[in-house]
């Protein structure tokens, strides 16, 4: 009876040691998986940031200044009356 129990002590502690091991192992290989995606995390953050100073960028008076200027926008037109005959008179 004795011996009986010793085996199945012996038999639960080798199942309980290779069931930490692989536990500790999953542990590892998540905690690599974690590095990687807060690494992506930390790129797309970056990428992120760029993009917003670019499209503030584009929203800006000084950039549709300098686009005005490079397609001939820079001519005021001038401003229609309605006191003209042409547009009062059908």
């Amino acid at each position: 009876m004795r011996q009986l129990f010793q085996k199945i002590f012996w038999a639960l502690s080798l199942t309980l040691i290779l069931i930490n091991v692989y536990v500790f192992i999953s542990g590892m290989r998540l905690a690599g998986e974690i590095n990687y995606f807060e690494k992506q995390i930390h790129d797309f953050h970056k990428e992120n940031l760029e993009l917003e100073k670019k499209a503030s960028n584009f929203k800006s008076y000084q950039y549709a200044a300098s686009m005005a200027a490079k397609l001939d926008f820079v001519k005021k037109p001038t401003p229609i009356y309605i006191e003209g005959l042409k547009y009062a008179y059908r």
